[in-house]
């Protein structure tokens, strides 16, 4: 009966199938790694790899693939963990800033305006005196912050007020358009057809030089000055 050692026997190198080393018929292990011969082949070739072993190198070779798809080209390492949202202030924008006295003066202006436009006398009554507080309050007011004030004294009905306010436009640009405009509103509140003709004309007259000058508060207030326009027309057409 031939077993394994007698068909190594045969004088014919072997070769060690971890390693490739050659070793004698007689050898049991192999020199260099000490491997087991049992399987060694004539000719050097390695034993192919069995289903597990090459299920095994797939995973490997998918692992390395999506590790270099991720992160291939970055110098940091994949994050440990997601930074929950709640955690981004402002879902990435900044925190709003607080209102400046003249821009909640502003707001108080469109919003008690807009109660008072709107046929809410309730809410005008309660925010028209706020606002008017708001921009006497301010360091300085500049003419545009002149004529919200006077619209706020119309709205409060006191239209004298409105006229105080109107010349103190007048001393800074002595054919204000807004100045010209309220002014002329506020004498018709007070009756005075004349005095209110008077500011009319004096604003049709100042009306395309005064455009032309381009100033902030015009353009702030650009949809009201045709409306103010086609009224100046109006009333004198009708007085």
């Amino acid at each position: 009966m031939s077993s394994k050692r007698e068909t190594k026997a045969s004088g014919e190198k072997l070769h060690c199938t971890a390693c490739g080393t050659k070793s004698d018929p007689s050898d049991a292990f192999c020199r260099k790694c000490g491997a087991p011969l049992g399987d060694a082949k004539p000719n050097g070739k390695k034993r192919g790899l069995t289903g597990l072993q090459a299920f095994g190198l797939v995973i490997i070779a998918l692992a390395v693939i999506y590790a270099a798809f991720n992160y291939g080209g970055s110098d940091q390492a994949p994050p440990s963990e997601r930074i929950p949202l709640g955690e981004i202030s402002g879902s990435g924008q900044a925190a709003p800033q607080p209102l400046t006295p003249r821009a909640a003066a502003d707001a108080l202006f469109n919003q008690a305006l807009t109660a008072h436009e709107s046929g809410d006398p309730a809410e005008a009554q309660r925010l028209v005196p706020m606002a008017i507080a708001a921009y006497e309050e301010l360091e300085s007011i500049d003419p545009d912050g002149r004529y919200h004030l006077a619209l706020l004294s119309m709205a409060a009905g006191r239209p004298n007020d409105a006229l105080a306010q109107a010349d103190t436009m007048f001393v800074l640009v002595p054919e204000h358009l807004l100045a010209l405009a309220v002014s002329a509103r506020a004498y018709e509140a007070l009756g005075d057809d004349e005095q209110a003709a008077d500011r009319w004309q004096r604003f049709l007259d100042a009306y395309t030089p005064e455009i032309a000058a381009s100033r902030q508060e015009y353009m702030d207030h650009g949809r009201a000055l045709p409306l103010r326009r086609d009224a100046a027309e109006r009333f004198l057409r009708e007085h």
